[in-house]
């Protein structure tokens, strides 16, 4: 403690002679004397007075001039200006505030203590560059890097509320996912970061607004690393809550390999939807509203760092899932499934066109293994169509179930003609640039048929595979007659199919499809020569004469014979089966074209011979009108009934 004496000693050394003029002076002389104190007192104040009743903007201001003067000055700074001195109490205050309010109540209040936080950290930050000697910017240094601090740690407790804010906002509400979706919607992202008609979190405008403005903050200051990691904990856990909404947790690679295959194909449909939801939502909303959060150029490589951070688990679960389908035994049945699995990853690769590289790469990878899958496979319809060697002929000439199950293969097939067009030219270039030179390959490429899509040269394959097939089979057949009705059954069969199908006769093309149709009527006329040319010829006059008249039993064996054979074809053919009713009826009009004609006159010039004589019908079996009512008995598949000729 001073001692009294001390004291007075120090006193009167720190001012000289104030108590002889205390002593010597009358009062008027004294009021001079202490006016003149007060107006030292006064001058000596005024700064700090004047600083005190600043307002909050003029403050600002003055610290963006003395911002301004850290950077072009070239004197050391040794003080910090009186305005200027208060300014981490203005901010001290202002948080103190703030952390009983809360950010997000008023907007006018929010921007002015966000400014404050800018220019505080600005402030602190440039001090901290120039590394001043000086004990008066040392100290306010130290008041302001702790007020700096402690505003940070409220923007960013302020940053956690305001995103999961609407995630609380949405359990409180009830709003879920609608599991009847479409899966082929899509999203395009607003200001807000959010997609119209979506069940995501909203965030108000506001909102938005205020989290820009605290990450811009709080990265400007230094906490780049504390406003990530706040940023990315909350959206991992909005975004785990939006994907267990939708069954993501569901999803389990484990048990792909053993499960069985109807029990499996629910499991990738469900990873279809959940996957195209991503693509389509949940991905876009993500980067939207990182972009909205994070809009500033040198904010990239912070906003792709966050995204991808938030969507590469998610995404290589998805890929995962997909690989271990790609391991499971081949078989045809799963060839669409394959293809369905292709397209949805073809679909995610630009919703993560802004995430890292190495995670498209991962994507694209994971396609080409489906795609190669779907070649394999495809390729095994081709062995099937090979290997198909029955030696019993289809019952009636009857379309074959190869036939069949071909074109409807090829039918579903063509619905993703794009796609494997996409994969078959793939696989192509791959295994071409490992077995082919290069110069072959440039010749190669511009020939003709190579001209086609690579889908297109496939599908030519496989039809000229099942046409060689078709021939073979038809040599099962002993009668040439019915050996034409089957090719004309399959070869109708086949072209029905491609002209019903826009994605097959584009394709397969005018040209090809002209060929077929040239082809069913070649069958068609070599069907009328084998089956018809014997009964036409039965009718001809020659050898009915002798010695220049009508032998009547050259004419009644005549009759015979036509009764014969017409009975053998109408027995026979009756019981054949041409399912396609246009090609029947053709048939049917085309035999009564042949036939009716010439039989009809025949008839009318031969009968006569035969009316004066005995037992006329054993001979005349048909009337000419009856002829027609036989030939609508062909083809039909059922046993011949002679009930229908006419009296």
């Amino acid at each position: 403690m001073e001692k009294p004496g001390d004291h007075a000693t120090e006193s009167s050394e720190t001012i000289p002679h104030k108590s002889d003029d205390l002593e010597n002076t009358n009062h008027p002389d004294e009021s001079e004397h202490q006016s003149h104190n007060n107006d030292q007192t006064e001058t000596a104040t005024t700064p700090e007075s004047e600083s005190s009743q600043l307002s909050l903007p003029q403050v600002m201001e003055a610290v963006d001039d003395f911002i301004q003067s850290l950077s072009s000055s070239t004197d050391p700074l040794q003080e910090i200006p009186p305005a200027v001195e208060p300014f981490p109490e203005t901010v001290d205050s202002l948080v103190s505030k703030m952390e009983s309010s809360g950010l997000g109540r008023d907007e006018s209040e929010d921007s002015a203590f966000i400014d404050a936080v800018n220019r505080i950290s600005i402030s602190v930050i440039r001090l901290r560059e120039l590394n001043l000697d000086s004990t008066p910017v040392s100290s306010w240094l130290n008041r302001a890097s702790s007020v700096q601090h402690r505003a940070v740690s409220l923007l960013d407790e302020e940053f956690r509320h305001l995103l999961d804010r609407s995630r609380e906002n949405k359990k409180k509400n009830g709003d879920g996912y609608n599991h009847d979706h479409s899966s082929n919607s899509t999203h395009e992202p607003d200001q807000t970061g959010l997609h119209e008609n979506e069940p995501k979190e909203t965030f108000p405008p506001e909102s938005i607004a205020t989290l820009k403005k605290i990450a811009g903050a709080m990265i400007s200051a230094g906490y780049e690393t504390e406003c990530c990691m706040s940023y990315e904990t909350s959206r991992r856990h909005a975004f785990k809550e939006e994907l267990s909404e939708i069954g993501f947790d569901g999803i389990n690679v484990e048990d792909v390999q053993r499960i069985p295959w109807e029990s499996l194909q629910g499991e990738i449909a469900s990873w279809i939807s959940i996957v195209r939801r991503c693509s389509s939502v949940f991905f876009p909303g993500e980067i939207s509203l990182c972009s909205t959060v994070f809009p500033e150029q040198d904010h990239a490589p912070i906003r792709k760092r966050l995204f991808t951070g938030l969507i590469s688990a998610v995404t290589i679960r998805f890929l995962d899932f997909s690989g271990a389908v790609v391991l499971t035994k081949r078989s045809s049945e799963k060839f669409f499934k394959f293809l369905d699995m292709y397209e949805t990853l073809r679909e995610l690769i630009p919703a993560v066109e802004e995430s890292d590289s190495d995670l498209i790469q991962e994507i694209k990878l994971s396609q080409t293994r489906l795609g190669e899958a779907a070649v394999t496979i495809f390729g095994e319809l081709e062995n099937s169509i090979k290997t198909d060697i029955g030696r019993t002929p289809v019952p009636s000439g009857a379309v074959h179930p190869l036939t069949r199950y071909t074109m409807n293969y090829l039918k579903y097939a063509c619905e993703y003609k794009d796609t494997l067009d996409q994969v078959f030219q793939h696989y192509e270039k791959a295994e071409t640039d490992e077995t082919e030179p290069e110069p072959e390959r440039n010749q190669r490429e511009d020939d003709e048929e190579y001209k086609t899509s690579a889908f297109a040269r496939q599908m030519i394959r496989v039809m000229e595979l099942l046409d060689a097939n078709l021939e073979v089979k038809s040599g099962l057949y002993r009668d040439p007659s019915l050996r034409s009705i089957f090719l004309m059954n399959n070869g109708r069969y086949i072209l029905q199919k491609i002209k019903g199908s826009t994605e097959i006769r584009d394709l397969m093309g005018q040209a090809w499809t002209r060929k077929r149709s040239t082809e069913l009527r070649q069958y068609h006329k070599s069907y009328q020569r084998e089956t018809w040319g014997k009964v036409l010829q039965c009718m001809n006059q020659e050898g009915l004469q002798v010695n220049g008249k009508i032998s009547k039993t050259a004419l009644k064996e005549r009759f015979k014979i036509f009764n014969n054979m017409f009975d053998e074809i109408h027995k026979t053919q009756s019981t054949w089966i041409v399912s396609d009713e246009q090609m029947q009826s053709e048939l049917r009009v085309s035999i009564a074209a042949l036939v009716i004609p010439a039989y009809r006159s025949f008839f009318g010039r031969y009968k006569q011979h035969i009316d004066s004589g005995r037992h006329t019908d054993k001979y005349v079996k048909y009337q000419p009108e009856d002829i027609e009512s036989v030939i609508d008995d062909l083809f039909d598949g059922n046993p011949a009934s002679m009930g229908r000729k006419r009296t």
